[in-house]
């Protein structure tokens, strides 16, 4: 028996096949085309303007999140509009001409009312570099002319909220920025002077700082003589008082034993027997017994002597 050999069966696709294959295939890549330019997705603090080349028309901004359907030839114009930022180191001067190196922080959003026109404005949204940019530096030199160097670390906060406001007006009243920049803030973070001056300024405080202890060691060694003179005075008062009341004492006591002796001829001899005793009492308080010699030699005899 002979083997038979397999027949190889070709399909011929027919006109309507193939051309059901070409559509599918057109299908597929007019979805591919249509997903990648027709539907764009817009995200969270985004905003799009659709800006049509051939009627020459912008639409309103469309915010996100959101996906939105376009036609191929239609550009969509993304934009941020939640918080941005703008951040940049200005040389300045002061009044007395020093110049400084002032680093600000800027903050804003966009208002999406007026997106619209900010981007017929700037149609490369380069606002930032264009007029933010040239506000912050322009207002801030006019603003640090009307201070010195010195008045820039002693009044900061009168500095900052000067360039502040400033800055507020200058943006607000900007034509071309629309009225679009909206929550605006504004930082001074620092000013950067010569590393001449601020050694200056170091030394000029460290003088300072000397004199006032100087100062102050002076008003606490004049408080200490006061303190002293003071009570040098209250002593010799209370000493000159004493002695008063003591001359007094003694003159009654004078008085009352001429009274006791009714010698008043003798009052001279009576007064200085009674300051004698009184001397002697002083000089030896523990004598209880003073006999007189007839020549005026007095005797002392202790306490607790017996005499023969």
């Amino acid at each position: 028996m002979k083997k038979t050999e397999p027949r190889e069966i070709r399909i011929q696709p027919t006109p309507k096949v193939v051309a059901l294959v070409i559509g599918l295939v057109l299908l597929l890549v007019f979805a591919g085309i249509f997903a990648t330019t027709m539907i764009i997705s817009i995200e969270v603090g985004h905003a799009v303007l659709l800006v049509d080349p051939l009627s020459g028309t912008t639409s309103d901004p469309i915010l996100g999140p959101t996906y939105v359907v376009k036609a191929p030839w239609v550009t969509p114009i993304d934009v941020y509009v939640a918080t941005d930022s703008f951040s940049d180191t200005i040389a300045s001067f002061s009044s007395d001409q020093l110049e400084m190196e002032i680093q600000v922080l800027v903050r804003w959003s966009l208002n999406p009312n007026n997106l619209k026109e900010l981007y017929q404005n700037y149609p490369n949204l380069n606002y930032k570099a264009t007029a933010i940019e040239s506000i912050l530096a322009e207002t801030m030199r006019l603003i640090t002319k009307g201070f010195t160097a010195l008045e820039t670390i002693e009044f900061r906060d009168i500095v900052r909220n000067d360039i502040e406001q400033a800055i507020r007006q200058e943006i607000n009243a900007e034509l071309s920025l629309a009225n679009a920049l909206i929550n605006f803030e504004f930082d001074l973070r620092n000013i950067g002077y010569p590393e001449t001056y601020t050694a200056s300024i170091e030394a000029k405080l460290v003088a300072e700082q000397g004199k006032i202890q100087a100062e102050f060691d002076r008003e606490r060694i004049l408080v200490l003589a006061n303190a002293t003179a003071q009570e040098s005075i209250i002593k010799a008062e209370g000493i000159a008082q004493a002695a008063v009341i003591e001359a007094n004492a003694t003159r009654e006591a004078i008085e009352l034993v001429l009274q006791a002796t009714g010698d008043e001829g003798n009052v001279t001899r009576i007064a200085e027997l009674y300051l004698w005793v009184r001397t002697l009492q002083a000089i030896a308080p523990d004598i209880d017994i003073m006999i007189v010699g007839s020549e005026g030699t007095p005797v002392l005899i202790p306490a607790g002597t017996t005499t023969p």
